[in-house]
């Protein structure tokens, strides 16, 4: 009798996913990478618009610092060109000054001559000198006057009031008052004057900076239409003025 035959192993079963089973799972794949991607561009177009933005604002700082810089380097330069308008002012009216000096320096050497002539001449010249202050100071009276009715008006470039002014037009409107026909510009105005000390100077004068005109008060103030902050002002005089006499 022989022993039995033993029966072969069993063979590890293999499981075998059906076609539509690996379908579903690669479609349950590519949904959650699609759900990763969908999760993580907003924040990227999110930065990339963050990022265009701030590249548009630091251009129109830019560009904001470039129009400033050349409103200043313009400013400087127009402040320079009204000193040295000034200055050439200033220095024809003092070369005319020498030059009517000179022409009336022949004329005082004949008056010794005629001894009986002179001397009556000399006597009236106090007494017209005097009339004349007498009469500057009451036109000036009206400029004052006139000036101290603006105070608190506006400013405005190119103004000439009645209800905003800039500085020579300011200036201009309070001596026509007095019957003087001025320019509309300090450097013109400041040109048609003379220069006294400070000392010496009266209500009424001109008053003249680096392209700015007031009209003096008396008393180390003066009356003028300073800028768009402060309008018509009457405050005290500050440095790198100097007084004109109509």
């Amino acid at each position: 009798m022989g022993l039995p035959t033993p029966a072969p192993a069993a063979a590890p079963a293999v499981v075998v996913e059906s076609r539509p089973a690996l379908v579903a799972r690669a479609a349950q794949r590519a949904s959650r990478s699609a759900v990763r991607r969908s999760a993580a561009r907003p924040a990227a177009v999110a930065l990339r618009a963050a990022q265009r933005s701030a590249q548009r604002e630091t251009k129109k700082i830019q560009e904001v610092r470039r129009a400033a810089h050349a409103r200043q380097v313009a400013e400087v330069r127009a402040a320079a060109q009204r000193r040295v308008a000034v200055r050439r002012a200033l220095a024809a009216r003092r070369a005319a000054a020498r030059q009517a000096t000179a022409v009336v320096k022949p004329r005082a050497a004949v008056r010794p001559a005629a001894k009986h002539r002179a001397a009556p001449q000399r006597r009236a010249v106090p007494k017209r000198r005097a009339v004349t202050r007498v009469r500057t100071s009451m036109r000036m009276s009206s400029v004052i006057a006139y000036a101290r009715s603006q105070i608190g008006k506006t400013y405005r470039r190119g103004g000439v009031g009645p209800n905003s002014f800039d500085c020579s037009g300011f200036t201009k409107r309070a001596y026509a008052q007095a019957g003087l026909s001025l320019p509309h510009s300090s450097g013109a105005q400041a040109a048609r004057a003379r220069t006294v000390s400070r000392a010496a100077a009266q209500p009424g004068d001109l008053v003249v900076g680096p392209g700015h005109v007031g009209i003096y008060m008396g008393g180390g103030m003066m009356i003028d239409a300073g800028n768009s902050r402060t309008g018509v002002v009457y405050r005290r005089l500050y440095r790198g003025l100097h007084i004109e006499r109509f």
